[in-house]
């Protein structure tokens, strides 16, 4: 299913959030299975799937790393694919002196350096989305299926620090 298509929008990476986010109240104020609630059980149903769908793709399409793996998977690339694990090296060596420094900033207690951190990596994750961007539309998807997982790793490590960032307060 394609998740642009679902919200009339054109399959970019550089999408406006906020237009997305206007669609998708749009469509939630439609389709919501509150306005079905003297229907018939299959138009109940079919509320309740249309639903589903709609916050699927809304999910999909905020989060760029999900955003970027669609992209991918519409053009037929699983950026995902458990059989392709090869990352640069150099890639897996930053990310690993990465976890040691969060572990470091979490024992430490250190919450100034886990925001920090959290803020460069932020930096990080929107310059690889640009360069991601750049690689899908010259149709280069070797390189944007990487990057795509290179976000996914930024990602993960963000989050970690969000966890971290939380459990200190």
């Amino acid at each position: 299913m394609n998740h642009f298509a679902t919200f009339d929008l054109p399959p970019t990476f550089a999408l406006d959030v906020q237009l997305l986010s206007s669609r998708y109240r749009d469509l939630q104020a439609t389709s919501h299975p509150d306005r079905f609630v003297s229907a018939t059980d299959a138009e109940k149903r079919s509320a309740m799937e249309q639903t589903t769908a709609i916050n699927d793709a809304y999910g999909t399409l905020k989060d760029p790393v999900l955003r970027a793996i669609h992209m991918l998977a519409l053009s037929g690339v699983d950026a995902l694919d458990a059989n392709d694990t090869s990352m640069p090296h150099d890639f897996l060596i930053e990310q690993m002196q990465w976890r040691e420094s969060i572990a470091d900033a979490k024992l430490k207690e250190d919450v100034d350096r886990l925001a920090d951190m959290s803020e460069e990596l932020a930096g990080m994750l929107q310059s690889l989305g640009t360069t991601f961007s750049y690689a899908y539309q010259g149709e280069h998807m070797s390189v944007a299926t990487t990057l795509a997982r290179k976000m996914r790793f930024t990602q993960k490590l963000i989050e970690e620090i969000d966890l971290a960032l939380v459990s200190l307060d």
